[in-house]
């Protein structure tokens, strides 16, 4: 019996279609995936939230500012108020938690901007904004000497008395500057007053010299006095020294002259007087 020759295998038309579509299906489905990947990144992005270091959702005055994100981290993030004074801060838990190391100022809005990164690489940046309570009990600051004219004499220290005690007196010091347009150097010290109030005097090294233009800056806005009692602006003062010694008795006029002041009546009395 003989046994006719083998014929060739030869694959039916549907198995062809099949096989021809499979690199096809392929392709449309990491493209699916892809689309998946890319919508679902979308629909979670990293969401930033603001609260107080403490955790309470409400930001009052004196607390720490804490800005966080979940489903990423933070990659930069500044925080200023309205004259774009930053408050200062830094990183923690990975880079998921920004806080201040500063304190919040009180009835203050500040514009936070929040730079972020998701799980997944994609980098984007959130804005928020939100304003800080006002507070019950305030501390406040007066001036001495106060110019007249913008001038004051040349052994006049700078003094400034709070109408309230001051707890940390170094926090108030770190926020006290004495700008003048000759270096001219000084030291603050603490003096008590007869009120018992706080006092805190800057005097030069060595005496005014006469012409000197002096910017007193106080920047307490925002600082805890003591006891919940915040300082609520920042203050200062300008003025010049006086070009000559600070009081000269002028006979032929029978005045004295103050720098700045000009002429004002001697209290003069004639012999026997």
């Amino acid at each position: 019996m003989s046994l006719s020759p083998a014929r060739p295998f030869r694959p039916s038309r549907s198995l062809c279609i099949a096989l021809a579509l499979m690199p096809v299906l392929g392709v449309g489905t990491l493209a699916a995936c892809d689309a998946a990947r890319a919508s679902a990144s979308q629909e979670r992005p990293v969401k930033v939230g603001l609260g107080s270091a403490s955790g309470n959702p409400t930001v009052q005055a004196g607390d720490q500012l804490r800005v966080s994100a979940d489903g990423g981290v933070l990659t930069a993030v500044t925080v200023t108020d309205p004259r774009g004074r930053q408050l200062v801060g830094g990183f923690s838990q990975g880079g998921t938690v920004w806080t201040s190391r500063a304190k919040a100022a009180p009835e203050t809005k500040y514009s936070v901007l929040a730079r972020t990164k998701s799980d997944d690489g994609a980098t984007t940046e959130a804005k928020e904004s939100l304003t800080t309570g006002k507070v019950a009990k305030r501390n406040r600051v007066s001036f001495s000497p106060r110019p007249r004219g913008g001038v004051v004499g040349v052994d006049d220290p700078i003094r400034l008395t709070f109408a309230f005690p001051i707890r940390d007196r170094g926090v108030v010091e770190r926020r006290l500057s004495v700008i003048t347009d000759n270096r001219s150097e000084g030291a603050w010290s603490w003096e008590p007053t007869h009120g018992g109030k706080d006092r805190i005097v800057w005097r030069p090294t060595h005496e005014w010299k006469p012409g000197t233009k002096v910017t007193v800056r106080a920047e307490l806005n925002g600082v805890d006095s003591g006891d919940g009692r915040f300082f609520t602006k920042d203050y200062g003062l300008r003025f010049t020294v006086g070009r000559s010694a600070p009081v000269r008795s002028d006979l032929d006029s029978d005045a004295y002259i103050t720098p700045g002041l000009g002429p004002t009546p001697a209290l003069w009395q004639g012999p026997g007087g």
